[in-house]
Order: structure tokens, then C-alpha cells, then sequence
């Protein structure tokens, strides 16, 4: 019975995400006494797996620990975009001693950003231009490398020249690249047609589907379509430009800094080993996104992969039209640590 209710448990937190649940609330959801729940609770926090905090009173919510809004001792929850850009943060992740890691993919690069500046994600790594934006508004998450530069492009249907709607991803690397290539390609923008999606898979069914004529993609979904479509990279218009970075959320920032050290140390290292150790790491990519080992292999070549930040990176943001001041850059910047 034990054994079953403490499965029953952790699917009702599992399902009930970043909102928890009263521990006051689970006997009733799942028909059990209070004594049983109190038991299971205490032995799946001293595990890790749950965490709880004081809500009111006597009250407690209980959060199972990949969505608890604080870090967990012990525990380094990494959050990834579902790109062929991070085979060095996958790397790292292996070589984290005496920790528990646990990496999550995302498909949006906002929700990502998102999760990360509500401390349901201890670092993360999604487009330098979100980073710097929720890092600037919410003051919740500290900048410390670009994770690699360039990696996407355009796909067109048609001419460039006679492509009018477009497809790309919202407050992103992809639209702020995009709009800079038409930009400098000649067009102008208030003329064209921007339409926004979170899932790549989704735009690349309407693109398709011909309801756009072009869209602006990332890695390893821009190599496959290059056997079918014409595409252009962003870095033959635009130059090297700095696409992902990794933040850590504040609080992880401040609780953990032994834990975040050792992982952007390994992430430096790993930097090193990436083409020296391609076929692993295009192994542990294509096993964790659920890509074709082979294109993500071939998508590496696309990549500069990093474990840096200079302020040559901050200065290219003023190509998208934001100018830091040198105090806003040091309030978002990691310390050396």
C-alpha cells in the first residue's frame, strides 16, 4: 500500500506542475490518511524528490522538485532549448559530482526564459536577446556565457526578393536575426508580414503548407530542410552573431555557487572536447532532443560553440536597437565565480 500511494503522490504533484499542491489537500485528492501522507512526504523529502514550504498558517504546499520555485539542495535543474546547440551543456551535465541533475527541453524559447526567472529552473539556456530582456525587466537571472554563435537561417519557398510573410519565433535570436537580414538585404520591414510561432514542428507545417513564403529557423531543422529549399544563413548577411546564452536563476546564483561553478567549468572544458568527441556528442544530442544523430552532426559545422562573454557580445545587441549602459550590463552579469 505504501509503495502504491507513494506513486500516487508523485503523479498528483507531477500533474499538478509549478501550482503544487496543500499537503492538506492530498488526502482527500487521493483517499488516504493524513498520517500516511505526512510519512510518505518526509521520506520523499529527505530523497529530494518533493519539496515543501509553509503557504498560511500550518499550511504547506508541496512541489514535486523538477517544478518547485526554489533551488534544492543538492539538485541543478537545467533547462534547453529543443536545438543541435548544446552538446557542451550536456556534456557538463555528465560531469557534475555528488549532484542531481535533471534536464528539461523546451520547444519556446519565452517559456523557457519564463520558467527560468520563476526559479523552476536553476539555469538555462535560450536566446541571449530573451535573456538580456528578462534580465533587465525582472531583475531574476544573471548572464554568464554566450553558449554558441550563428546556427539558423532563412528557408524560402520562393525568391528571397519576392517572399512577403514570414515565419519565426517570438521575442527571439530568430526574429531579431531575421528582421536585421531583410533590413540589410534591402527590404522594408513595414511592409512585410511577421507570423509568430512557439513550436518549431508548427511552423514548419505551415511553411509547408504554403502559408508563409519563408521562415527563420534554427539547427538541426534548418540543415534538414536544405536538401528541399533554398537557404540562406544569417551569418553570410549579418556576420557571427552571439545566439544562445546560459543564465542561472538568482536565487540558485546566490545558494549555489560551488554547484555553478563546477557546471561552467565543465561547460568550458566541454567546449574544448566537442570536435575532438563529435560522435558522442552528437550521440548525447540527438538522444536527449530526439533528432537524427547523423543531422546533428552535420548541423555542428553551422556553430561557434562558447563558454564566454565579452562586451563586444552586449555591444551586438545594438544591432537589434538595444544599447546597455555599462551599469546595466553589470547588474546582469554573473560575478566571476
Amino acid at each position: 500500500m505504501i509503495v502504491s500511494a507513494k506513486k500516487r503522490i508523485i503523479d498528483l504533484l507531477i500533474k499538478s506542475g509549478g501550482e503544487g499542491v496543500l499537503q492538506s489537500e492530498i488526502p482527500r485528492k487521493l483517499d488516504l490518511s493524513k498520517s500516511t501522507v505526512s510519512e510518505i512526504l518526509s521520506d520523499l523529502e529527505n530523497e529530494g524528490i518533493v519539496v515543501r514550504e509553509k503557504a498560511a498558517g500550518k499550511s504547506y504546499r508541496v512541489w514535486f522538485f523538477k517544478f518547485a520555485p526554489k533551488p534544492i539542495e543538492g539538485v541543478i535543474r537545467i533547462g534547453v532549448l529543443r536545438a543541435s546547440e548544446y552538446p557542451h551543456a550536456l556534456m557538463a551535465a555528465e560531469k557534475l559530482e555528488d549532484v542531481k541533475v535533471c534536464v528539461e527541453v523546451f520547444d519556446d524559447a519565452q517559456e523557457l526564459t519564463k520558467t527560468l526567472s520563476m526559479s523552476q529552473l536553476d539555469v538555462g539556456f535560450s536566446p541571449f536577446i530573451t535573456q538580456t530582456l528578462f534580465a533587465l525587466l525582472l531583475k531574476s537571472i544573471k548572464i554568464h556565457c554566450i553558449a554558441a554563435y550563428n546556427g539558423s537561417g532563412v528557408a524560402l519557398k520562393k525568391s528571397l526578393e519576392k517572399s512577403r510573410a514570414f515565419a519565426t519565433s517570438e521575442l527571439s535570436a530568430m526574429e531579431s536575426n531575421l528582421k536585421l537580414f531583410l533590413e540589410q538585404s534591402g527590404f522594408n520591414l513595414t511592409e512585410l508580414t511577421f507570423k509568430y510561432f512557439s513550436s518549431p514542428e508548427d511552423m514548419i507545417e505551415k511553411f509547408a503548407g504554403c502559408e508563409v513564403d519563408a521562415l527563420a529557423i534554427w539547427e538541426p531543422y534548418f540543415t534538414a530542410l536544405r536538401s528541399k529549399y533554398k537557404c540562406i544563413e544569417f551569418r553570410e548577411v549579418i556576420g557571427d552573431f552571439p545566439c544562445c546564452s546560459l543564465a542561472s536563476n538568482i536565487q540558485f546564483y546566490k545558494r549555489n555557487k560551488s554547484i555553478l561553478k563546477d557546471y561552467l567549468d565543465g561547460l568550458k572544458s566541454s567546449v574544448e572536447e566537442i570536435e575532438e568527441r563529435k560522435d558522442y556528442a552528437a550521440e548525447l544530442v540527438a538522444k536527449k532532443m530526439g533528432f537524427d544523430e547523423k543531422l546533428v552532426m552535420k548541423s555542428f559545422d553551422s556553430y561557434i560553440f562558447s563558454a564566454s562573454l565579452s562586451r563586444d557580445d552586449f555591444e551586438y545587441l545594438e544591432k537589434y536597437g538595444l544599447k546597455l549602459t555599462k551599469e546595466s550590463m553589470k547588474n546582469i552579469l554573473g560575478d566571476k565565480i
